[in-house]
């Protein structure tokens, strides 16, 4: 039961973000292939910053 309600709760999610990017969209047009391209850029950047905190040693002890 619990992996349904999971299911659901994220097919909502997805529902709810398709409906933001489409509002976007109309609004603000289409995003290009190079916008989408930095924004992938930029997140892996992000991620790569947050890899590179986690595998610091502790130097609050």
């Amino acid at each position: 039961m619990s992996a349904y309600i999971a299911a659901a709760a994220r097919q909502d999610a997805m529902d709810r973000l398709r409906e933001l990017t489409e509002r976007l969209e109309d609004e603000y047009g289409a995003v290009t292939d190079d916008e989408q391209q930095a924004a992938l850029d930029r997140i892996a950047a992000i991620d790569g910053w947050h890899d590179e905190q986690r595998s610091r040693p502790d130097d609050t002890a």
